[in-house]
Parts: C-alpha cells; sequence; structure tokens
C-alpha cells in the first residue's frame, strides 16, 4: 500500500487501536449479530494494519477476500433488514451506518485486488517468498482509479455522517456509552480506510 515510514507507523497506530476495540467489542457482544459486525471489524483492522507492512506479502489472499465479500454481503443484509424494520431507533444499527460497512468490506476487497495485481499475484499462495514491495507497480488502470476514487468518496461520506451520529449522541445523553464509543471507531474506520485508499490512488 505504501513505503512510507510515517504513514507506515501513522497506519498502525490508528488501526492497531481499532484492531483492539473491535477485539473488546467482539468478547464483550451480547448477541450474535452485533458480534458477528465486531468480527469482521476486527478481521478488517488487522489486514489494514498488515498492508502496510513488506511481509503481507507472504500472507494468502484467497482466505482474506472471501472473509471479507462474506462481510460486505452481512452487512449488505443487515442495511436491507434495518431500512425495512421501523422498530431500530439506534443510530449505530441504522441502515446508513451498515450500508458504510458494508463499503468498508467492499473497500478491503478492491485493496486485495490492486495490491495482488501490481504485485504479480504474490500473496495468493500460503508462504510466498516475495515481498508485497519486490514487483514493480503495474501501471494504473480504469477499474484502479475508478473504483477507489468512488470508495475514497464514499468512506470518507460515510465517515463524516458516522462523526455527525456521534455529536448527536453525546448531545442527547449526559455520559458516552458504548454507542457512542462506536460511532467514533466506525468515524475512524471510515476516514482512515478513505485515506488508505487515496494513498493507492495516489502512490
Amino acid at each position: 500500500m505504501t513505503s512510507d515510514p510515517a504513514a507506515q507507523w501513522a497506519t498502525t497506530a490508528l488501526f492497531g487501536a481499532l484492531t483492539a476495540y473491535s477485539l473488546w467489542r467482539f468478547v464483550t457482544a451480547r448477541h450474535l449479530f452485533a458480534g458477528t459486525g465486531h468480527l469482521f471489524h476486527f478481521g478488517m483492522n488487522l489486514m489494514m494494519v498488515a498492508m502496510v507492512w513488506p511481509w503481507w506479502g507472504r500472507l494468502p489472499t484467497l482466505p482474506q477476500v472471501a472473509f471479507f465479500a462474506a462481510g460486505a454481503a452481512f452487512f449488505a443484509g443487515a442495511a436491507g433488514w434495518f431500512a425495512l424494520d421501523v422498530r431500530v431507533a439506534s443510530r449505530y444499527r441504522s441502515s446508513r451506518c451498515q450500508t458504510t460497512n458494508a463499503v468498508m468490506m467492499i473497500a478491503m476487497v478492491w485493496m486485495l485486488a490492486v495490491m495482488v495485481r501490481h504485485t504479480g499475484g504474490i500473496g495468493i499462495a500460503a508462504g510466498a517468498a516475495h515481498s508485497a514491495h519486490a514487483a514493480a507497480p503495474a501501471p494504473p488502470d480504469p477499474f484502479t482509479l475508478v473504483g477507489g476514487a468512488v470508495l475514497v468518496v464514499a468512506l470518507a461520506a460515510g465517515g463524516l455522517l458516522f462523526l455527525v451520529d456521534l455529536v448527536r449522541y453525546r448531545r442527547e445523553r449526559d455520559a458516552p456509552g458504548r454507542a457512542g464509543a462506536d460511532l467514533l471507531a466506525g468515524a475512524l474506520m471510515g476516514l482512515g480506510m478513505a485515506a488508505a485508499c487515496g494513498l493507492m490512488l495516489v502512490g
């Protein structure tokens, strides 16, 4: 994704903290739906850390694609369910929030596809001997440029909408709760992934 040390460590710090938060939320989840969602976010944040380091190229890619494709389907299904269920009142469980979560998973699939293409398929087989930084990058193509631009806009918009919901939530509550922390985490994930996709476009 990037070989700039500042970007690597900034990404590691942000998504490392989000990985720990997602793991905590997964372990303490009281419902299957919430636990499944936090599990997908845990995997996403963990892989965001891995992607900025050369050893990512030694990891198998196909299981990652399958995991994030399943995540996209899960959150898309949740978005449709919440859109039809008028009884859902929680902002974090809203259709819009779940749509943003689905876009995050789609962005992971897109990043994996771009990185594998640019490294000539490195990372598809477990134990690949070469780093993801070793191969010469392929020239940008419409899939990379258009797909990346759309994802950057969608992720940034989703992250900002999470922030708007967070501000409203804090105004309505005397003390922060788990929903507020989830909204903040969602905002950081959306904006952080928008920045990561942007790095791939300009890098």
